[in-house]
């Protein structure tokens, strides 16, 4: 072995070390009854830096290992396998801590952000509007003649306590004002 071989096989040592390290600990934290979610975002995101350079040590070592005499195709596939085992763990994690994630988000209904989803009124809330007795306002349409638009714009009417009454504001206008 040359010592360039060597020397890629002790940082590929160093960084899967590193990258177990990680593994382990991110194991913990989703092994948690409540796993805080700040963590497990922290902790895949150094899993994933961890096999980026683990991923460049593999590279390495195994372009090298490629060019050295005497390597067997077996023994290529052998340490391609152990690689992609690697790279096979960070995609069960990414998925794990997916779920974990959205678990404890709509476990936890006290979230800062509420639910966008509409939903009908059920019948709890309609009771408490009713409880609130505001009125039902109606506008009515407007014809498109002239002559009824102020009529139009100042009338309205009031659904109030089950009765309907019709409020009319009158002011004196010049009909020569508003071009009538």
């Amino acid at each position: 072995m040359t010592t360039e071989m060597e020397i890629a096989k002790q940082k590929r040592k160093a960084a899967r070390a590193a990258y177990s390290k990680s593994v382990n600990k991110l194991q913990e934290i989703l092994a948690a009854e409540s796993p805080d979610v700040d963590d497990l975002e922290i902790h895949l995101d150094q899993l994933t830096e961890k096999y980026k350079d683990l991923k460049t040590s593999d590279v390495i070592f195994l372009n090298l290992l490629q060019k050295e005499a005497g390597i067997t195709h077996v023994e290529y596939e052998k340490e391609y396998e152990i690689a992609q085992d690697y790279y096979e763990k960070l995609s069960t994690f990414k998925i794990k801590v997916k779920k974990a994630i959205a678990s404890a988000e709509t476990g936890n209904e006290s979230s800062a952000f509420p639910n966008p989803t509409w939903r009908p009124a059920d019948g709890a809330h309609a009771a408490a509007k009713a409880e609130q007795n505001l009125p039902e306002i109606r506008l009515p349409q407007f014809d498109g003649d002239p002559r009824k638009t102020i009529s139009h714009f100042l009338s309205y009417i009031i659904l109030q306590n089950g009765s309907l009454e019709k409020a009319t504001f009158e002011f004196t206008f010049d009909d020569q004002s508003w071009g009538l």
